[in-house]
């Protein structure tokens, strides 16, 4: 079983980073002011870190002017209120353990281990005790697009930046048990000591080693405990109806989809045109008439078994549609005659 460091063994260097500045483990375990309020009764003031009502953490409200990355001590002492970022945050635990929560699952990170969140995600932190350090990574959006370029060819971290910028993309996280891995935790006393001590040259520095970081966490790819992506119910709305539009096009209807999720037509009807921007007849219709144009290339289905396959029953009705999704008749589609 991984033994738990107390902050005594900590401050004596003993049975654990023994190559740490001690000077920064002292300010690592120190009381910051914040929870000093905390431990007097004071609640945790939410516009400290946001600027938005819905508790997005705002990198501005974090990162002093000019600095593009900086570590932030986890605020012990209290349960942190679900929240979001408007960056990429990454959580390294220095020691004890902390316990996030996203979508109703608890993800408790031991000492070593590190939990990538994305802009996307919303989590909270259940209450961390004295012995339990966690160390934020506040990253800019600016910083990540350059150890973006650094790491574009690394499969697991590239792929989740990639999908971190993606205006519509979803939550996730992702969760590495690195305590037995001594190349990713020394790269972790490197990029503590250098935010830390303020090294000359300091953003050259820095994406190094969150470069190299990153890559590594590619390379031993076994320390990934778990990951998750997590949609919002507007996200899951749509991929369902995405899904039912893309299987059962030739027969689907709003009242059929409708009665599977669960809502009333009415409804339904109103939701997806908020999302799609275009109402269930549009979206059926661009799928029948793509569907259409696949069977025109790719079968020697004539015209007219093409319209009946795609769920259509009025071939000059489907002709007008055609054309005017696709400039040409189905004849001139399958031939590639410029009209």
């Amino acid at each position: 079983m991984r033994k738990n460091i107390s902050l005594f063994d900590m401050l004596q260097g003993k049975d654990y980073n023994k190559s740490m500045d001690k000077a920064i483990i002292e300010r690592l375990t120190r009381f910051s002011d914040e929870e000093k309020e905390i431990l007097a009764g004071q609640a945790l003031r939410q516009g400290d870190y946001t600027l938005s009502d819905k508790f997005i953490v705002n990198e501005k409200k974090l990162l002093s002017e000019g600095k593009q990355l900086d570590l932030r001590l986890h605020t012990r002492f209290v349960d942190f209120p679900e929240h979001g970022h408007d960056y990429m945050e990454f959580m390294y635990v220095y020691a004890g353990s902390v316990t996030h929560v996203v979508d109703g699952e608890q993800i408790t990170l031991a000492c070593g281990d590190i939990l990538f969140l994305n802009r996307h995600i919303r989590h909270s932190v259940l209450r961390a005790g004295r012995e339990d350090i966690g160390i934020n990574f506040i990253v800019s959006n600016d910083f990540l697009k350059q150890v973006f370029r650094n790491v574009r060819s690394d499969p697991i971290m590239s792929e989740f930046i990639t999908r971190n910028f993606a205006p519509d993309s979803e939550g996730e996280y992702l969760h590495f048990s690195t305590a037995d891995c001594f190349p990713v935790r020394n790269l972790m006393d490197n990029l503590i000591y250098a935010l830390a001590k303020h090294m000359p040259d300091d953003t050259a520095v820095l994406t190094q080693i969150v470069s190299l970081l990153f890559s590594y966490l590619s390379y031993y790819r076994e320390t990934l405990r778990s990951g998750l992506r997590v949609s919002s119910p507007d996200t899951r709305l749509k991929q369902a109806v995405s899904a039912y539009v893309a299987e059962r096009y030739p027969s689907a209807s709003l009242t059929e989809l409708a009665g599977e999720l669960g809502y009333s037509a009415e409804y339904l009807s109103r939701r997806i045109a908020k999302l799609f921007g275009k109402n269930f007849r549009e979206l059926l219709l661009e799928e029948r008439l793509d569907a259409a144009a696949r069977l025109l290339k790719e079968t020697k289905l004539s015209a007219a078994q093409i319209v009946e396959a795609v769920g259509y029953e009025n071939c000059s009705h489907f002709y007008r549609l055609f054309r005017q999704r696709y400039g040409q008749t189905p004849r001139r589609y399958r031939r590639g005659d410029a009209e």
